[in-house]
């Protein structure tokens, strides 16, 4: 019988083995989708409590805890930091098969050099041994980008942003700084697309508007404001846009007619739902055509039905885990959305994220389907232009990530792909990484072991390292 989380976790066979430990596991990191403070970056402050670096703002932790029938005061609260530790270690208990009681143990494994397994009985010992390590090191943003040998993070961060720390960031390097990660932003204008509350959308497009220094008062201005921003993010050395959608919009409409939207919008007029799909199509569209301009690459995360809990919402606001996998039909739309653009000539590289894991087959041959650039492209030609996106949120489990690997191999080219990705809030989340590449060692050693893959390192290692690393580098073209 294995030990729980040995060095072998996860790997089942002998050619897993050596492609972890021989490939995989010092390969650097290229974290292309986080959601990490760029700030907490710059001013690297040290962590003082392990139960704060744990549980505070994460939002995967207080769904397991609220379903453990925790008190809101120890999940998204303000209760006190000892009991909310305790009752994390309370929900873990139940949390077989959950990546949690995986990732938070390899968390205190390789971060803290703690291998005891974690429970309410010794909670607060495990808490007061990471304390003390906290106390007497720097454990710090810096320093565990460092230690996981992160050498490329996207952050995520509206147009309207000034990209302060970013820059602080940058020049600090330049003068010689021992901290050479690469932090760089990724342009999410998600709040310019959503028209639902019209009042929250114009006290965004003013916004917009003075940071771009540009009077938003019709539609060609809306788009002049965010092709500004998107130009000096460029500047920034940002490569890659981020759009969250739960169901991709496609409904054209004339310059005439999508003019009238923005100035029935901005005079306070609520707009209908086939008008706000109108100018959502649009706008998404110019943000492709600028990708492609300037050569970044698109995502698209698809079919997350946010803030399905109404009570949870008034009380804590968004991203509280209230947030639940969409069932919707996005396939067609999101085709004719692609099919326009590679019409033009004007397609970006582009990623599909779905979380809904019966879309994988589907998202995975659409992506086939826009491979190679037609001669009027603006867009260079590259390997996996168009690909399906990493096992994404709910579905960045071990039986979730087996499953994606699959069927992302049945019928596309895994080979191309850029691998994966954290999209966490957490510092601590980087052993995720170590995980997902565990779960691609042995799948690729099940495969050579049953005689579906040669045993031979020019199609095994090669495939592991470009994965994990190669593939990023080379598709995304960072500076």
């Amino acid at each position: 019988m294995a030990q729980f989380l040995d060095e072998n976790f996860l790997l089942k066979n002998e050619t897993a083995k050596r492609l972890f430990f021989h490939v995989a596991q010092d390969l650097p990191i290229f974290d292309y989708h986080c959601h990490l403070s760029p700030k907490a970056i710059a001013e690297d402050e040290p962590f003082d409590d392990i139960a704060r670096m744990w549980l505070e703002g994460d939002h995967y932790k207080w769904r397991i805890m609220r379903a453990n029938g925790e008190p809101e005061s120890l999940c998204g609260g303000a209760g006190p930091w000892d009991e909310k530790f305790v009752a994390y270690a309370r929900a873990l208990l139940r949390a077989a098969g959950n990546p949690l009681l995986h990732w938070s143990h390899l968390e205190l494994q390789r971060i803290f050099g703690i291998s005891e397994v974690l429970t309410p009985q010794n909670a607060l010992e495990i808490r007061q041994k990471a304390n003390r390590l906290l106390a007497a090191g720097r454990i710090s943003p810096r320093s565990l980008l460092v230690q996981f040998n992160v050498k490329v993070l996207c952050t995520t961060d509206d147009p309207v942003d000034d990209l302060h720390w970013h820059r602080t960031i940058a020049e600090e390097q330049k003068k010689g700084s021992a901290f050479q990660t690469k932090v760089l932003p990724a342009f999410r204008p998600d709040k310019a697309l959503n028209t639902s509350e019209i009042a929250a959308w114009n006290k965004y497009v003013d916004e917009l508007g003075r940071t771009a220094e540009l009077d938003i008062d019709a539609y060609p201005s809306l788009l002049e404001a965010l092709a500004k921003r998107h130009g000096y993010f460029h500047s920034m050395g940002c490569r890659l846009s981020d759009h969250a959608l739960l169901v991709p919009p496609y409904v054209p409409a004339s310059d005439a007619d999508l003019d009238a939207i923005v100035k029935k919008g901005r005079g306070g007029n609520s707009l209908s739902p086939v008008e706000q799909e109108k100018l959502a199509t649009a706008l998404l569209l110019h943000c492709a055509r600028l990708n492609a301009q300037k050569g970044w690459t698109m995502q698209l995360h698809i079919a997350a039905l946010r803030n399905v809990n109404p009570r949870l919402f008034r009380t804590l606001g968004p991203d509280v885990g209230g947030d639940s996998t969409s069932d919707a039909p996005i396939v067609a739309p999101l085709a004719s959305f692609l099919g326009a653009l590679e019409e033009e000539g004007a397609l970006p590289k582009t990623i599909l994220y779905t979380l809904d894991p019966s879309k994988h087959n589907p998202l995975a041959t659409l992506a086939a389907s826009f491979a190679g650039t037609s001669p009027e492209a603006t867009v260079s030609q590259v390997a996996g232009k168009v690909q399906l996106g990493a096992a994404w949120w709910f579905n960045d489990q071990k039986d979730g990530m087996e499953r994606h690997l699959r069927e992302y191999a049945g019928v596309g080219l895994i080979g191309a792909w850029v691998g994966m990705l954290t999209d966490s809030r957490s510092f601590m989340s980087f052993p995720r990484h170590e995980y997902f590449r565990r779960i691609l060692c042995n799948t690729v050693g099940e495969w050579v072991d049953a005689g579906e893959l040669p045993d031979d390192p020019v199609y095994t290692d090669q495939l592991v390292r470009s994965i994990c690393w190669e593939n990023a580098v080379n598709y995304f073209e960072m500076p």
